[in-house]
């Protein structure tokens, strides 16, 4: 018998794969009209005419152009000056990408060169002494609907990207496209090369992972929500609050109830220092705005900046992660009660705020954060920066143990779903 947890499973990994619904234009308007950098871009946008128009998108609308003070990479370290176009659409991101990858090798054009990161895909492109540059987030975000609108009250996916283009020879030396194993490499894989790739393993990604890391990364990859680049480098606080409701969505996708909504791009920034515009503004907003992290929101006064690009520290990952875990507000603690429990040497070290997280995550026994994060260990060091390794083990299970989910649970669960349709 199916248990129900795979039933439930089977359900969503169908509804994922159906398109997203379009945006109305009204919604894509007000969305930027709430931009607080909307006004760099102009009212009534007008479309340069040397603008090449193989390049728009079909079902995107123009919402701004910035002349000249914008700058488009070639595929070496040359720059130009060049004119930036920004666009809205209600189709994905893996949409945009797609087509743009396709019209990118067409017509004469030369794609020299994709850069792939965890929030965005940008491709450069050369035809003739044409330059141009295409940048697209690596998710849409959701937007509240038109009021008076059919879906009025309902929200609706919107994705706003970038086209940056200039004419004039620039001396650079070709690069060539990155090919299968390169963390660069954007598919789709050539059939005839997808044999040979599968034999290179010099260039797996996963050698550089600490061995006792590894089975935890290869689960979270295998279900297709994280891929760790340089996994030995520091993440930053804005990447962790992107990975932590990436994760937790797709660990609980057959539970909407258990989901952390993205914000809108309409919303009221909660911090000072990201801006709508910041890519990873609704995952952060919305764990603002749901009171999973500190912030004016939540009555944390002195919280008014996020400091998304510092390093997460270790306390920070806990008193983040750790309420996600329990959805529930942690009863106050010690450290004499942190150090009971754990042994910590150092907890006078720990700050109060992430005391109560703390001593928390210990109630999840093998399944604790610490446990993923530390191993066995006596020091706690809290303000020690967090690899994206780390990050990603603390992600593979999230909930409370006995009823929460893993990365490996899922693998399983979609695995007996394949094996028996």
């Amino acid at each position: 018998m199916v248990s129900p947890k795979v039933v439930l499973g089977l359900g969503l990994f169908i509804a994922v794969l159906m398109p997203l619904t379009g945006c109305s234009r009204d919604a894509v308007q007000q969305a930027f009209s709430a931009d607080p950098q909307a006004s760099q871009w102009g009212n009534s946008p007008q479309l340069p005419k040397d603008f090449p128009t193989d390049l728009n998108y079909p079902n995107a609308i123009l919402q701004g152009v910035q002349p000249g003070n914008a700058i488009v990479a070639s595929s070496s370290a040359g720059q130009r000056s060049t004119q930036r176009t920004r666009w809205a659409t209600g189709d994905s991101s893996q949409t945009l990408q797609r087509y743009y990858t396709d019209q990118l090798q067409k017509d004469q054009w030369q794609l020299t060169g994709r850069k792939l990161s965890q929030q965005q895909l940008i491709l450069i492109a050369q035809r003739d002494a044409l330059h141009v540059q295409v940048t697209i987030p690596a998710a849409a975000t959701f937007v509240p609907s038109q009021p008076g609108s059919s879906a009025e009250g309902a929200r609706v996916p919107m994705t706003v990207f970038f086209i940056d283009y200039s004419q004039g020879q620039v001396a650079s030396t070709p690069q060539t496209t990155p090919q299968p194993g390169n963390p660069e490499f954007v598919g789709p894989l050539d059939p005839t090369q997808e044999a040979s790739s599968k034999q290179e393993g010099s260039n797996d990604p996963l050698s550089q992972v600490p061995a006792d890391l590894k089975p935890y990364i290869n689960d979270l990859q295998q279900i297709g929500v994280l891929e760790v680049e340089d996994p030995n480098q520091l993440i930053q606080r804005g990447t962790f609050a992107r990975w932590l409701v990436e994760v937790n969505n797709r660990l609980y996708r057959d539970r909407p109830t258990r989901q952390i909504r993205l914000a809108s791009l309409s919303q009221k920034p909660a911090f000072t220092d990201v801006p709508s515009s910041n890519p990873n503004f609704p995952y952060i907003q919305g764990l603002a705005e749901a009171g999973f992290i500190p912030s004016p929101l939540s009555g944390d006064a002195d919280q008014t900046a996020f400091q998304p690009n510092r390093p997460l520290t270790r306390e920070t990952l806990l008193r983040w992660k750790v309420p996600v875990d329990f959805r529930k507000i942690l009863s106050s603690t010690t450290a004499a009660k942190v150090q009971e429990v754990w042994g910590f040497k150092d907890t006078n070290r720990i700050s109060a705020p992430a005391l109560s997280a703390i001593f928390a995550d210990h109630r999840n026994g093998e399944l604790a954060n610490i446990r993923r994060l530390l191993g066995s260990a006596l020091l706690f060091q809290p303000q020690k920066p967090v690899t994206r390794a780390e990050a990603a083990a603390s992600l593979w299970f999230i909930g409370v143990a006995g009823e929460g989910y893993s990365a490996k649970d899922v693998l399983q669960a979609e695995q007996q779903t394949t094996g028996s349709s």
